[in-house]
C-alpha cells in the first residue's frame, strides 16, 4: 500500500528568504525513512487566505497525510488554526485539553493567562491537541475525509520533539508504511553531459530503483554523486534491487572511462 504525504510550511519569513525551510526537509527525511512517499512540500504565507488555499489545494489532491508547521503561537500572524478551519469548512472552538496545557505552561513560568495565550487553544472542532513539551503552543491532530492532518510548531526543536514523541506513534498506529533503502556513491571522470546517455541506458534495466545525479566541480573536472533509492514492502528484495542497480550502473560508467568511488551509503 502506497502512503503519500504533503508538507506545508507557513511563514512570510520563508518566502522572503529570511529563514531557510529546514523544517520541511527534516520532516521529509523522517517520512521517507518510514517508507512514506512525500509528493509535495509547499511554502505559504501566514494570512488566513494563504493558509486556507494551501490546505484546500492539498486536501483536493487527497494525500494520506498532511503535516503543517508554523503559525501556532500567540501573535497576530499565528493563524494556522484559522486557515485550517476555513479550508475544511469546520468551526473553531476552545479545546479544553489544549487550554489546560497552555494554562499549565504559563503557570510553570509564573505568568498570567491572557487572551493572546488562550488563543493558542482555539482549534478546529474535533481536533485532538498534541503536547508541546518544549514550548507553549500545543500542536494538533485532525482526521478529515480519511486524511491525517498534523499541525506542528514552527520552532524546529519543538516541531522535532512533537514529531518524534507523538506524530510517529499516530502514523504507525494507522498505517503500514513500506521499507525504504538508499545507496550513495561518487563518479569521477565522466561529465554530466556524457553521463546522460548512460543513465538512459541504465533506466531500461532498473525500473524499481530511482536514480538521482548531483554534479559538482566542472565539466572539465567532473565529480558526480549518485543517489539510488527504492521503496517497497520487502526489505530483502529492495536490498537486492539496489545492489543490482549499483552493479549495472557501475559497469556502464566504467566502460565509459569513469571511476567509481564507493564507501558511502
Amino acid at each position: 500500500m502506497c502512503i503519500n504525504a504533503e508538507i506545508i510550511t507557513f511563514g512570510r519569513e520563508l518566502l522572503i528568504g529570511n529563514t531557510i525551510n529546514t523544517n520541511g526537509a527534516w520532516i521529509a527525511k523522517q517520512l521517507t525513512s518510514l517508507g512514506i512517499t512525500v509528493t509535495r512540500i509547499t511554502v505559504a504565507g501566514d494570512t488566513v487566505s494563504e493558509i486556507s488555499l494551501a490546505v484546500a489545494e492539498s486536501v483536493a489532491r487527497n494525500p494520506s497525510l498532511i503535516i503543517t508547521t508554523g503559525g501556532l503561537g500567540s501573535t497576530y500572524d499565528d493563524l494556522t488554526f484559522d486557515g485550517l478551519a476555513s479550508a475544511l469548512s469546520i468551526p473553531k472552538e476552545t479545546n479544553a485539553e489544549a487550554l489546560d496545557q497552555v494554562r499549565a505552561r504559563y503557570r510553570s513560568l509564573k505568568l498570567e493567562m491572557s487572551p493572546w495565550r488562550k488563543k493558542m487553544a482555539v482549534m478546529p472542532s474535533g481536533a485532538k491537541p498534541m503536547t508541546n513539551r518544549l514550548g507553549s503552543a500545543p500542536g494538533m491532530f485532525l482526521e478529515h475525509k480519511e486524511i491525517m492532518i498534523f499541525s506542528l510548531p514552527g520552532v524546529p526543536k519543538e516541531m522535532m520533539g512533537m514529531f518524534t514523541d507523538q506524530v510517529l506513534r499516530i502514523i504507525k498506529a494507522r498505517t503500514s508504511p513500506q521499507t525504504f533503502r538508499e545507496k550513495t556513491f561518487i563518479i569521477e571522470g565522466v561529465p554530466e553531459s556524457s553521463l546522460a546517455p548512460i543513465i538512459e541506458k541504465w533506466l531500461g534495466t532498473s525500473k524499481d530503483v530511482y536514480l538521482k545525479s548531483h554534479p559538482s566541480g566542472s565539466e572539465g573536472k567532473p565529480t558526480i554523486t549518485i543517489h539510488l533509492s527504492a521503496m517497497g514492502p520487502d526489505a530483502g528484495a529492495l536490498d537486492e534491487a539496489i545492489l543490482n542497480a549499483e552493479s549495472t550502473f557501475s559497469k556502464l560508467v566504467e566502460s565509459a572511462g569513469g571511476k567509481i568511488r564507493r564507501g558511502r551509503s
